[in-house]
């Protein structure tokens, strides 16, 4: 452990401790709420052999959606929740490990969040393991995050096929997913928070040489 590792900030105020408190349970239960909510949900749908899921669709509004005082000018319908069973063994693949790959990423995230509130209320927040943290964090963040989108638009398509969709355009199901680049870039912005607390090791080490 380097000198940096023994930095102890000034103490906290009292309702910034409280803060600190709430931040790191609230996190806390988040992700474990998100970690047995999940297990939950893929232990139900390996047993059922359902799965529910986003579809994307390209359709007009139905003739309902156009009954009071107001004119519509123009809408489609772009997606629709669907509940199927009786897929391949390659999709369900897809889908589940999409979903699980997403929910890890969740719960990685937030334990770097837990693990920062933790240090910050020991006030020891100039340490390597918290660079290492931020970084870790956001790499997984990034990756995660494309591999489960990527998984989970790919077991759509297959979907879309047994349901007896085809890539021509005629069907009802829209071939087609997008990759949501807001967590993309929230993992960089992770890693660069990392780097912040490279920076602030370095910067208290070189205060510490010239008291």
């Amino acid at each position: 452990m380097t000198s940096t590792d023994n930095t102890v900030v000034a103490p906290w105020g009292k309702w910034d401790k409280i803060s600190l408190q709430l931040i790191l349970v609230g996190v806390s239960c988040y992700a474990l709420f998100v970690l047995a909510f999940s297990t939950v949900l893929i232990v139900q749908s390996l047993v059922s052999g359902d799965r529910l899921l986003s579809l994307p669709v390209d359709q007009p509004l139905p003739a309902e959606a156009d009954t009071g005082t107001a004119t519509l000018l123009d809408g489609r319908l772009e997606s629709a929740r669907v509940y199927v069973t009786d897929l391949t063994p390659a999709t369900t693949a897809l889908i589940d490990i999409g979903f699980i790959v997403g929910v890890l990423t969740q719960v990685v995230v937030a334990a770097s969040f837990v693990y920062l509130a933790f240090r910050l209320l020991r006030r020891r927040p100039f340490m390597k393991s918290l660079t290492w943290t931020f970084v870790v964090a956001g790499a997984v963040l990034l990756l995660g995050s494309l591999i489960s989108q990527v998984l989970s638009g790919f077991g759509s398509w297959l979907v879309a096929a047994e349901l007896g969709s085809t890539p021509d355009g005629d069907s009802f199901w829209f071939w087609s997913f997008t990759v949501d680049p807001a967590p993309l870039g929230f993992g960089f912005a992770l890693m660069l928070v990392g780097s912040a607390f490279e920076y602030a090791q370095k910067l208290s080490r070189e205060t510490e040489g010239l008291v």
